[in-house]
């Protein structure tokens, strides 16, 4: 993100690093197949947006929005992707059995 003109402790570079730990940690958590790999992307698109692409292998297992109760210790990870990113969905893993969750963040890189 640094390299990209997106410096640590802006609003940009603090939303990906968030919506990078939630996304990876969900894959792990919950796209985890024993023998099969998870993969990690970020590119940059036009207009000066970041995309978080996060890949595993359980493409039957889609992501849910949901509000976790009071008690829980989880549950509230995509609440935060959504808040943070300008959109965010799946679509299948390009390639390999599974699904890819994405974001996209708005992130102009800091001038000067």
């Amino acid at each position: 993100m640094d390299a990209w003109g997106r410096h640590h402790g802006t609003p940009a570079h603090d939303a990906v690093e968030l919506i990078t730990a939630e996304l990876a940690n969900n894959a792990v958590t919950h796209g985890q197949v024993p023998g099969r790999d998870a993969e990690l992307r970020l590119s940059r698109e036009d207009g000066g947006r970041v995309r978080v692409e996060v890949s595993d292998a359980r493409g039957e297992r889609l992501p849910e929005t949901r509000d976790a109760g009071t008690g829980e210790e989880g549950g509230r990870g995509l609440l935060l992707v959504a808040a943070l990113a300008k959109e965010w969905g799946t679509a299948p893993r390009p390639g390999a059995p599974g699904k890819t969750v994405w974001a996209v963040v708005p992130a102009e890189p800091v001038r000067g």
